[in-house]
């Protein structure tokens, strides 16, 4: 009986046998690697990733004479269109004005006095007050150029002490336009002292202001024959005849320094009566 060829037994040839065991190799180490679990951090960077890859290979520094790129230039403004400046600056009260810095204490007290209704106290103060000058200078700039200057005028006058004082002579607080005019009018070395400082110049100069010496005191029509004499280029005979000018330009200093109540003056000035009026 004949046998039917799909019934018969094909031996395997050796080439499929051969890729028979390579299939079957590949799809092991397939089934391997997935089913290994990942420890760690890939280092490797997948295809089609998007963003940064933490763990890769440092970048390369640039060369020495290759600059970084800065990336495209800022837009033009637009024509008519400013760029916005920001609010002022705050002004900071060590460093000196610019401007009011270069002005001499003249200058800066005739500022004052052309602006004196600016600087003024509340209601119903009719002066310049210390305070008041300080409210104005505690103001931060507004941008406004008139109100700007006058706080930085008020800022400049009170970094002078001495200036400040030749406005406030008898130490009452008030800037009295008389005062202030007197600083600007008045080309005496001495005009910046306030009363106390020219008492004490005074005392230190008390018996060459009183002449002979037996006198016991100063006589004010003595004081005021020295003041009325030109200036003859010495030194301490200067600074007398400038002291007794700078006395008799103070009505008010002159009478107290005879003495403080009206009916006992007499036109005299003497020391402890000086003294009197450092205590």
């Amino acid at each position: 009986m004949s046998v039917s060829a799909f019934n018969q037994s094909v031996a395997p040839s050796p080439e499929s046998a051969a890729l028979a065991g390579a299939k079957s190799n590949t799809e092991r180490s397939r089934t391997s690697s997935t089913a290994q679990p990942t420890v760690g951090v890939s280092f490797s960077s997948p295809l089609g990733h998007c963003g940064p890859v933490f763990g890769g290979p440092p970048s390369r520094p640039l060369p020495i004479t290759v600059r970084p790129n800065p990336g495209s230039p800022p837009r033009p403004l637009p024509i008519g269109v400013r760029p916005n400046p920001g609010p002022p600056p705050r002004p900071n009260p060590t460093v000196p004005d610019p401007y009011y810095s270069k002005q001499s204490n003249e200058q800066l007290a005739q500022a004052l006095l052309d602006n004196y209704a600016a600087f003024k106290g509340r209601w119903p103060s009719r002066s310049v007050t210390r305070q008041s000058l300080q409210k104005m200078a505690d103001q931060p700039l507004t941008g406004n150029p008139e109100k700007d200057a006058m706080i930085r005028l008020a800022k400049e006058v009170l970094r002078r002490p001495a200036l400040v004082q030749a406005f406030d002579r008898n130490g009452d607080g008030l800037f009295s336009k008389k005062e202030i005019r007197s600083v600007v009018r008045s080309d005496n070395p001495l005009k910046l002292y306030d009363d106390k400082q020219l008492v004490q110049e005074m005392l230190n100069h008390f018996d060459a202001l009183k002449g002979s010496y037996f006198n016991r005191t100063i006589k004010l029509s003595d004081l005021s024959t020295r003041a009325s004499q030109p200036l003859t280029g010495n030194l301490f005979n200067d600074h007398l005849i400038q002291l007794s000018r700078a006395v008799l330009a103070r009505p008010d200093l002159k009478e107290i320094m005879d003495h403080k109540f009206s009916w006992l003056r007499d036109g005299k000035v003497s020391r402890q009566g000086l003294l009197a009026l450092l205590g």
